[in-house]
């Protein structure tokens, strides 16, 4: 019988003394691992003297919280690196970014010796940030900006704490029954000098509904430099003093309106975290916000909020909820759902079960616990702490089931957004992609493209992508927008390639999360252990993995504990099927060659060819993929490089044998060379299994340059057989239909979304 394991340990230590700071990142994430069954420790490091190198060192995973890299912190990771354990920075705020102070308001009124010091105290930041293995961050755009850095960057939101979460509901519950009021008040917290600027957002709409409503209050908590034309309101502006969150919760929830200003276009304030919305929407407080990113994530225009972006929609929002209390009731009880829904203790727990593994693998084979569903309150007492796969595999999925809407009552048309990195023309991946896409608008379904741009699309309008994609990859039916850090409500979402994982796996909104996985991306980065653990780690994030073939969702289901469907391989006949081309009298092969793909087996190729070339030496090989052949081969050839989908239709029509190597997922090629009545010659693997048939409708070869040879020149000199297979072949290919296979995406999506 196993013996149980012990706990997983962790340390979070604290830079910064802030309270609610340090309460939301560090006791509240402490609460939430101990909810998980992690031992966490929590050390308050706000001073370099209080550092202890060894206090650290007996715990599994470290977390640095806002620690610039002090002397003694370059200890701390040096001794823990040495002992190979994981370490995290964590920030909610953007402190790391020296190229961004001048943009910080706070450091306008710095003396130049103050300012100076901030400068150090950022680059401290950064150091320590690139020193350790991963960021958390409170927002996408932190991880964004962590990204750029080349770290691995993950989100981790702000959220209630579980004392917190028991005095708002005790504080709405108390709301209920306060009787109705005349007045309505609107209120503000503020705590730091940048709330003057944030406040400018709102306060030419406040003076207009002030000044045309006698009945509406305006409660100012915290230092806030009021603007002096508020003087004229009398006792009709009140200010109370900074307290703690108690009393903020409590001022907050006496309130009938919530502000949440932040300046916009500032980027510091489009990486803050939305936890104003979160904490008056807690005690049942409608908010008016900033259309700004930590809003528009967490909150949805006209359903569960408010949103405004200059004064005249500041001073409609707040007209409509003085003028108007049942649409703030409306309002109110959506938000209290939202925070309900994500920003519990039970909420945020459940998704840091998906994002441990992510930051250290090993979480994944330790004893890994399974929150149950339930209520908040009992929660503690609800945890399941079991051992193997099948554990690890729920553990992560509750992210995509408890975090998410409620499915929608609809099932015949579903809303989708698709995150892409930018599409490269001719790539057989984003060809896929498109064609599953304008399958499934084709159906009735609306698909809303998002394009992050990388490289060539890094200064395309959303205008010029959707004609790149027109051009490029056909008319689809979808919508096509440029990324913009944020998506709307949905049905569900999907990844397509393992950076757009990140990026999914820190947004709210979107319904249920999907991976497209279409190939094994870890092979992608042979000898670069920084990007395959980064792509590994997608597959541990808890997003519901639809893969290309059987192969790659068993492979998923078995070695990470994703939780996996497949559609099958498809071939587009209307442009592969047989071309009439002329044909010279001796024979010709193809072999997809691409030497910067390691995975299509470049060098094994060459080998092998080699070895056919001089017991054929006639036979003409023609080369396609790539325009680089290095090394080049030692026997003649034509190079085709890359061309175009026609192209390809004619080049296998006059080929007798067509050679492919697919040493990760199966490659489309050989495929569309069967399509094509190409006999063709492939690696046998258990990847191929119920897809080819080995002599029935391709020959597969073991992976050795003697057996590949061999294939080939099988295939050469026995023209019954090579006729025969690709006869078989062409028909196998006729019913591989993309049609069908978008049909069975569907399928998994019509599923979940009726549950």
């Amino acid at each position: 019988m196993d013996q149980p394991q012990e706990p997983t340990r962790c340390f979070i230590a604290s830079g910064c003394a802030i309270a609610t700071t340090h309460l939301y990142r560090c006791i509240h994430l402490q609460q939430q691992l101990a909810a998980l069954g992690y031992e966490a420790h929590v050390a308050e490091w706000f001073e370099e003297g209080a550092v202890h190198s060894k206090e650290a060192l007996g715990y599994d995973l470290i977390f640095l919280y806002r620690l610039p890299l002090w002397a003694r912190i370059r200890k701390v990771i040096d001794d823990t690196r040495a002992r190979g354990k994981p370490l995290i920075f964590d920030t909610d705020d953007l402190i790391f970014e020296p190229n961004r102070i001048h943009e910080h308001r706070a450091v306008e009124s710095l003396t130049a010796e103050e300012q100076a010091m901030h400068a150090e105290g950022v680059r401290g930041y950064l150091a320590t940030l690139e020193a350790c293995d991963t960021t958390v961050t409170a927002t996408p755009l932190l991880a964004e900006f962590a990204r750029a850095r080349a770290r691995p960057a993950y989100v981790h939101r702000n959220a209630l704490g579980s004392e917190m979460l028991a005095y708002a509901d005790k504080l709405y519950q108390s709301r209920q029954l306060r009787p109705a009021s005349s007045k309505v008040v609107i209120g503000y917290g503020s705590g730091s000098p940048t709330h003057d600027v944030d406040f400018q957002e709102a306060a030419g709409a406040l003076l207009h509904v002030l000044e045309r409503f006698r009945k509406a209050e305006l409660w100012i908590a915290g230092p806030l430099a009021l603007p002096l034309e508020f003087e004229r309101f009398g006792e009709r502006v009140r200010r109370f003093p900074l307290t703690d969150w108690r009393g903020w919760f409590e001022l907050a929830s006496r309130m009938d309106i919530a502000l949440a200003p932040l300046e916009m276009n500032n980027v510091f304030c489009r990486a803050k975290s939305e936890i104003k919305f979160v904490e008056s929407a807690a005690a049942g407080v409608p908010v008016v916000a900033s259309d700004i990113d930590p809003f528009r994530d967490s909150m949805t225009h006209g359903q569960n909020g408010l949103l405004a972006a200059n004064e005249k929609e500041w001073t409609e929002a707040l007209t409509l909820l003085v003028e108007n209390a049942d649409r703030r009731s409306v309002l109110a009880e959506a938000a209290r759902r939202t925070v309900l829904q994500h920003y519990t203790p039970h909420a945020r727990g459940a998704q840091l079960a998906a994002l441990l593994p992510q930051l250290a693998p090993s979480f994944s084979r330790r004893v890994t616990p399974a929150v149950a569903l339930g209520s908040t309150a009992d929660m503690p007492r609800r945890i399941l702490i079991q051992k193997g796969v099948a554990f690890v595999r729920r553990a992560r999925a509750m992210f995509n089931t408890a975090a998410q809407p409620e499915a929608p009552s609809r099932a015949a048309s579903l809303r989708i957004h698709w995150i892409i990195p930018e599409p490269i023309p001719g790539a057989g991946g984003d060809v896929s992609i498109f064609r599953i896409i304008r399958d499934l608008a084709a159906f009735g379904h609306d698909c809303q493209v998002q394009v992050v741009p990388y490289r060539l699309m890094v200064n395309f309008t959303t205008e010029e992508i959707r004609t790149h994609v027109r051009e490029h990859f056909g008319v689809t039916g979808a919508e096509y927008h440029r990324w913009a850090g944020h998506i709307d409500d949905a049905d569900c979402s999907f990844a397509t390639f393992w950076p757009t994982v990140e990026i999914l796996s820190g947004l709210l909104k979107g319904g249920r999360r999907y991976y497209l996985v279409q190939d094994f991306e870890p092979s992608f980065y042979e000898g670069d252990s920084h990007h395959i653990l980064r792509s590994e780690n997608t597959y541990r994030a808890g997003l519901h993995c639809i893969t290309l073939g059987e192969w790659l969702a068993r492979l998923l289901r078995e070695r990470y504990g994703a939780t996996a469907d497949h559609f099958d391989f498809a071939v587009d006949t209307s442009i592969y099927s047989p071309r009439p081309v002329e044909r010279e009298t001796r024979q010709r092969l193809c072999f997809y060659a691409r030497p910067s793909t390691p995975r299509r087996g470049y060098e094994l190729g060459l080998a092998a060819l080699t070895m056919v070339k001089s017991r054929y030496p006639d036979v003409e090989i023609v080369f396609f993929g790539s325009c680089d052949l290095t090394p080049e081969p030692p026997f003649p050839v034509t190079n085709r490089g890359k061309i175009s989908v026609d192209h390809l239709a004619e080049l296998y029509s006059s080929c007798d044998v067509g050679v492919v190597f697919s040493l990760s997922n199966p490659s489309f090629v050989p495929l569309e060379m069967m399509a094509c009545r190409c006999a063709v010659v492939e690696i046998a693997s258990e990847r191929w299994r119920g897809v080819l048939t080995h002599g029935q409708d391709a020959w597969l070869a073991e992976p050795t340059p003697e057996a590949v040879a061999d294939a080939i020149v099988r295939l050469l000199g026995d023209k019954p057989t090579r006729d025969r297979i690709a006869g078989n072949a062409y028909q196998r290919t006729r019913s591989m239909d993309w049609r069908q296979s978008a049909r069975q995406v569907e399928a998994v999506l019509l599923r979940y979304a009726r549950k």
